[in-house]
């Protein structure tokens, strides 16, 4: 009798370290924010009709149908200025700033994608609205028809800028904060590449990890280039993200 209880006892403890070992590989939930449907018109983005003038531009947010994310968003008479805004752009042929479309003519998950333009002026940012719940984990990220034809060919549509050349380089850096505005990492992604010979734009979808800053409570964008004159970066302070993802904490 002592020998069966021990034998029971023994296959409840199996069965006890299975479940538990079962319950730590299960993969965390996630949530994607999509824009998918909101506009109604082709080739068009958002621009809203309300908000605080800085000045120089009406600064507002917004946040995805989900409540998940709030993004800075700044416009003018003329539309958007910056921070960011979505849109359903086609247009990989049209050099200039009023083109935000992403140099991939669509969204990685659809039709519907963010278009980003990031400096001290117009600062993207965004804000994880359920920290509580979910934490950051990352984003597909691509160049704008802007920013890619300025870079492979030298044409921004003003004459500014020189296309590329070897040594050269465009690069996007994310960088968590805690509630606070204390700075808790930055993680780095080159949108151009031409170190060591490599002649490397990007042209589609890619994924940008955030896991190292999981833990921010919001994320702002920095983009830094090595074609620069005594005012500043001359590449177009522009991106695309699709698919930003939350993971369960």
């Amino acid at each position: 009798m002592k020998k069966l209880t021990w034998i029971m006892a023994a296959l409840l403890c199996v069965s006890l370290w299975s479940c538990s070992d079962d319950d730590e590989q299960m993969p965390k939930a996630e949530v994607v924010a999509s824009f998918e449907g909101l506009l109604s018109e082709p080739n068009s983005s958002f621009v809203t009709t309300s908000g605080e003038s800085d000045g120089t531009y009406m600064c507002t947010s917004f946040s995805d149908p989900q409540s998940l994310l709030s993004f800075t968003h700044y416009y003018g008479d003329w539309g958007f200025g910056g921070g960011f805004t979505y849109t359903n752009g086609t247009d990989v042929t049209t050099p200039g700033y009023t083109n935000l479309s992403a140099v991939t003519g669509k969204g990685k998950n659809g039709n519907v994608y963010l278009t980003a333009n990031a400096n001290s002026y117009t600062p993207a940012r965004i804000t994880n609205l359920q920290s509580e719940k979910y934490q950051f984990k990352g984003a597909w990220v691509t160049n704008t028809t802007y920013d890619y034809l300025a870079i492979k060919d030298g044409n921004d549509g003003y004459g500014s800028v020189t296309a590329f050349s070897n040594g050269d380089w465009f690069k996007l850096t994310a960088v968590g904060h805690a509630s606070d505005g204390t700075e808790i990492g930055r993680v780095e992604f080159y949108l151009a590449d031409f170190r060591n010979g490599k002649t490397a734009i990007v042209n589609t979808w890619e994924w940008f990890d955030w896991s190292y800053l999981a833990d921010a409570v919001y994320i702002t964008f920095e983009l830094s280039s090595t074609d620069n004159n005594e005012y500043g970066m001359l590449t177009p302070s522009y991106f695309c993200l699709d698919g930003v993802t939350l993971q369960e904490n």
